[in-house]
């Protein structure tokens, strides 16, 4: 054992079991916190090999966010890229515009802006994707039908195998099936806009990150019951 083996994450195969043949058949991830401690990063490396809807909902997160879309042929990266990639992105849902990536480009999505849908429409070779996440657990804000309306909530991947709630059946976890992301959104279907309603969001306030959640209700977070 080394004195700095905890700052040294050897990845492991994540085995594609439920996302399908636009993908091979394993990934890699560094799932931030999940698997170095105090790591303020999160970070995923796919490979898109076929057309697929990936995010059919827009989204934001309270911190920076990058994606990369290169050539998988590392050897080649500029000549090996051959799709066309269509992505949203806006500082308000009101905001939102499409671009189209058919050359090897990095994103940058501000801390609080929106993005997605994000659609690989075109895949003639394979697309390295990777998502780089400024913050140690990586989660979302998406609008998610709640007691009948539509809500702000918050939305976290915190650990290894963290997956949300299924959209259509918020009683399961996703298992990736498919069946909401290869549906395209309806035009001018962006929701309204209710009150933040933030859930497992940890230690920060969603209006100023710098500061500790004081539960001062401005958001709909409650201060959780004391255990008996």
């Amino acid at each position: 054992m080394g004195r700095y083996d905890h700052l040294i994450h050897a990845f492991e195969k994540e085995y594609n079991t439920m996302w399908g043949d636009f993908m091979p058949k394993y990934q890699a991830y560094f799932r931030g916190r999940g698997c170095m401690a105090e790591a303020n990063l999160y970070a995923s490396y796919r490979c898109y090999m076929k057309e697929a809807f990936v995010d059919r909902e827009s989204n934001f997160h309270s911190e920076e966010e990058y994606l990369c879309f290169m050539g998988y042929d590392v050897a080649d990266p500029f000549g090996s890229f051959d799709a066309e990639i269509r992505f949203s992105i806006g500082e308000t849902l009101e905001t939102l515009e499409e671009h189209v990536i058919t050359r090897p480009t990095i994103v940058r999505i501000p801390a609080y802006w929106w993005h997605c849908p994000l659609e690989y429409r075109r895949v003639t070779k394979p697309v390295y994707f990777e998502v780089v996440h400024l913050r140690g657990e990586f989660g979302t804000f998406q609008y998610r039908e709640v007691d009948g309306e539509k809500k702000l909530i918050y939305t976290g991947f915190t650990t290894f195998d963290g997956r949300v709630p299924c959209v259509k059946d918020a009683s399961k976890k996703c298992d990736f099936c498919g069946a909401c992301g290869k549906q395209k959104p309806k035009e001018g279907a962006a929701p309204e806009r209710p009150a933040f309603i933030p859930l497992n969001h940890g230690d920060e306030c969603i209006f100023d990150p710098k500061k500790t959640c004081d539960f001062c209700g401005k958001c709909g977070k409650k201060k959780p019951e004391e255990k008996k």
